[in-house]
């Protein structure tokens, strides 16, 4: 574990409105306690120059929007830092093949209305084999098709089963049907069910592993129910802070918070104790398990150090110390 000084609740931003130093008081100690379990030390940044020009080359060729306006161009460059920053020892084909998937389906999952119809059946043009009626879903299509080059056969089904169920959340999620959801006290394993199925989780924690590098896949089997976990409320966690600024309730934590009765700080505090409980049953099922448990670290200080780094997620506000910034 890491030895850092505690963030004590008193030191405010003098410069912060009186609620969001309020905010900043309750976030800071939770978000230092979750870098503490998990050891973080900020990795280095690897040279993207390579597979910037492979994704590049792919997406000019593509027709899918990569450049022509500024949502385009960041969805592009997230698949690009995904795979970089997560998977830095993946070889390059396996690399572009995590950049390609991430960046269609963050396009997937931000034009979700305005492709509702075309993505409820896209389940049932793939299993037939069937055209989809865009370049970007025929693209995420054939992206799928391809996981079975990089993976085991048996992890590529998983891969390619958590995609498809991250494409019907996302048509789900356009339903009137979703959207006037009441909350039930006995629905009360609603949010995370959906949480699961739209964040992709065994996608990530299965891309961990491609059978070039990690040909045992009983090594880390039973650690993928708690990768997943870890990767779903890693981001909720992370993300608390600037969606509770912004106002924003449709999250994991705030849905939990109004199924429970609680506010959103008690289901966030509950929600770091339960992902460090994840963290560490996965780290403890690949203990000892080298290189599988190295892999499993690249990607955990990589997918943290995402969220650290980047401006939207406001932890300038939080201000959690140097030993946090980047190398």
């Amino acid at each position: 574990m890491g030895s850092c000084e505690p963030f004590p609740d008193e030191a405010m931003r003098p410069d912060l409105p009186a609620g969001k130093q309020s905010l900043v008081s309750a976030v800071r100690p939770l978000i230092s306690d979750f870098l503490d379990t998990i050891n973080y030390a900020p990795p280095q940044t690897p040279d993207k120059g390579a597979l910037r020009a492979l994704m590049l080359e792919y997406a000019a060729t593509s027709g899918v929007p990569y450049k022509g306006d500024r949502h385009a161009r960041q969805c592009f460059v997230t698949g690009l830092s995904v795979a970089s920053d997560m998977y830095p020892s993946h070889p390059l084909d396996v690399q572009l093949h995590i950049g390609i998937f991430t960046w269609l389906g963050f396009l997937i999952d931000d034009t979700n209305k305005s492709i509702a119809s075309d993505i409820a059946q896209f389940q049932s043009r793939f299993y037939a084999s069937q055209p989809q009626p865009s370049l970007l879903l025929e693209h995420f299509a054939q992206t799928l098709r391809n996981t079975y080059t990089y993976y085991d056969p048996v992890v590529a089904n998983f891969i390619v089963l958590s995609a498809l169920a991250f494409v019907n959340a996302n048509a789900l999620e356009t339903r009137r049907e979703f959207q006037e959801l009441a909350p039930l006290k006995a629905g009360v394993n609603w949010p995370y069910y959906f949480r699961d199925k739209e964040g992709l989780p065994e996608v990530y924690a299965y891309f961990i592993f491609p059978r070039g590098l990690y040909p045992d896949i009983g090594s880390f089997l039973q650690a993928i129910p708690d990768m997943g976990r870890f990767i779903n409320l890693t981001n909720d966690i992370l993300s608390f802070y600037k969606e509770e600024v912004a106002g924003e309730t449709k999250n994991y934590i705030n849905s939990r918070a109004k199924y429970e009765s609680k506010t959103a700080m008690a289901a966030m505090e509950e929600v770091v104790t339960e992902n460090r409980q994840a963290y560490m049953r996965a780290t403890n099922v690949l203990a000892g398990k080298e290189p599988y448990a190295r892999a499993w670290h690249e990607y955990v200080m990589g997918y943290v150090a995402m969220h650290i780094m980047n401006e939207r997620y406001m932890f300038a506000d939080i201000e959690l110390g140097e030993r946090f910034r980047s190398n």
